[in-house]
């Protein structure tokens, strides 16, 4: 069993990139009284609460991954 860790990475990051853009944007919809995740997953809170969980995730992946490659 052989594993490409370069291709997974590049995945993980894209889709860590992808939900940090789809949170920023909610967030953006927010501050217009406008939830697009509650009004997708309303009536599934435990869902609305692992997309939020998942966005944050990726927020700190992406800062981690960021700060990880200046430094070195």
């Amino acid at each position: 069993l052989l594993i490409d860790f370069k291709k997974m990475n590049k995945t993980v990051d894209m889709i860590a990139l992808w939900l940090l853009i789809i949170g920023g944007l909610n967030w953006g919809l927010v501050s217009l009284n406008w939830n697009l995740v509650e009004m997708i997953f309303g009536t599934w809170p435990m869902l609305v609460t692992l997309v939020y969980a998942l966005v944050g995730l990726s927020a700190i992946y992406v800062a981690w991954m960021s700060l990880s490659k200046k430094t070195m």
